[in-house]
C-alpha cells in the first residue's frame, strides 16, 4: 500500500505542472459514521480523487464510502489492540513521499492542493495503511503463513502449467546404407538390433560388431533444445532402449535414451511461487479479517 501511495507523487506533480487547478470545496455533510467517527461528502470526493491519481482507476461514490469505512475500522481496531498510529509516524511517511520527488513538505502540500487533494486526506489514508500493516502482521503470526505442504502443492500446480524441462543423455546410432543395398534391408537390420539392445552400459558393444554401423558420441540435450517430433519420440522411449529407426541423410538412424532427468524446480521459481502464494494468503486474510471487524462495530449510513 505504501508503494501505491508513493506513486501518487509523480501523478500529482504531472497534473500540477499541467496547470490543473484545485477542485471546488465540497460540503461537510456527514454521510456515514463508524462508532461515531464521521465520514463526510468531502472525504468521499477526496478518496475518489486520490484513487484516481494513485491507481489510475475510477471508483464510484459507494466504493469510496466503503473504503473510508474500512479505514475507520482499521484505526479503531488498532487502538483496541493497543497500537496507535503516531502523528510522527504519519509525517515520516508523508515526508518520505515528498522527498522521493525532490520536494519538501510545503512544496508537496502545494502540489497536492493544486491537483485537488487536501494533504490531510492523504495523511488520513497513510494513517489507516500504517495501522493495517500492523494488524495484518499480527494476523500472520496467528497462522496465515504458507506451510511447506501448501508451497509444494502450489509449485506442483505451477509446474503442470509450464512445460517442464527434461535433460536427455542420448547416443545416435546410424545404420549406413552402402551402395547397392536397399534402405529397407538396413531398416530391418536396425529393428533386429533394436530388439536385442541390452541397455546403454553393454548394448553398444554388440552394435560395434555389426558392419556399417556408426555410433555417435554421447550428448546431453535438454527438451527445449530438441525438435518437437524428436522430443515426442524420446518421451515415448523407455530409458535404456532405442527409438524406432527413422531415415535421415546419414542412413537409418536410431537414438538410445540413456538417461531422462527432469530438471529440479529452480530456486527462482520456488521463491516466485512462495511470494505469490504468500501474497494471496495475505489478500484473502485481509478481506475476511476486515469483514469480521466490521461486524464488531456500529456502522451507520445516512441516506
Amino acid at each position: 500500500m505504501m508503494t501505491r501511495v508513493r506513486q501518487l507523487l509523480l501523478a500529482v506533480l504531472a497534473l500540477a505542472f499541467a496547470g490543473l487547478t484545485a477542485v471546488p470545496a465540497h460540503s461537510q455533510n456527514v454521510i456515514a459514521t463508524v462508532n461515531g467517527l464521521p465520514i463526510t461528502d468531502f472525504d468521499v470526493a477526496q478518496r475518489m480523487r486520490i484513487v484516481q491519481l494513485v491507481e489510475g482507476r475510477r471508483i464510484d461514490r459507494r466504493a469510496a464510502i466503503e473504503e473510508l469505512v474500512d479505514d475507520k475500522v482499521k484505526l479503531i481496531q488498532a487502538r483496541r489492540a493497543g497500537y496507535r498510529v503516531t502523528e510522527e509516524g504519519v509525517e515520516v511517511e508523508y515526508a518520505r513521499i515528498a522527498k522521493s520527488g525532490g520536494r519538501d513538505i510545503a512544496a508537496f502540500d502545494a502540489a497536492l492542493r493544486q491537483s485537488g487533494i487536501e494533504p490531510s486526506n492523504l495523511r488520513d489514508r497513510i494513517r489507516a495503511d500504517l495501522a493495517w500493516q500492523v494488524l495484518l502482521r499480527d494476523q500472520a503470526r496467528k497462522g496465515s503463513q504458507v506451510s511447506a505442504g501448501d508451497l509444494e502443492k502450489a509449485i506442483d500446480e505451477e509446474m503442470r502449467k509450464q512445460k517442464p524441462i527434461v535433460d536427455y543423455f542420448i547416443r545416435n546410432v546410424v545404420f549406413v546404407v552402402p551402395r547397392g543395398v536397399s534402405p529397407g534391408a538396413r531398416e530391418a537390420a536396425a529393428n533386429a538390433a533394436r530388439a536385442r539392445f541390452s541397455g546403454c552400459e553393454t548394448g553398444f558393444d554388440e552394435l560395434r560388431t555389426l558392419p556399417d554401423v556408426a555410433i555417435r558420441p554421447a550428448q546431453l540435450r535438454s527438451s527445449d533444445q530438441l525438435g518437437e517430433a524428436l522430443l515426442k519420440v524420446l518421451e515415448r522411449t523407455p530409458v535404456g532402449k532405442l527409438t524406432a529407426p527413422f531415415r535421415t541423410d546419414q542412413g537409418i538412424e536410431m537414438v538410445a535414451v540413456c538417461e531422462r532427468n527432469p530438471r529440479p524446480v529452480s530456486q527462482a521459481l520456488r521463491a516466485e511461487v512462495a511470494e505469490r502464494l504468500g501474497q494471496q494468503r495475505i489478500t484473502e486474510r485481509a478481506r475476511s479479517y476486515i469483514a469480521e471487524l466490521r461486524k464488531t462495530m456500529e456502522i451507520r449510513m445516512n441516506r
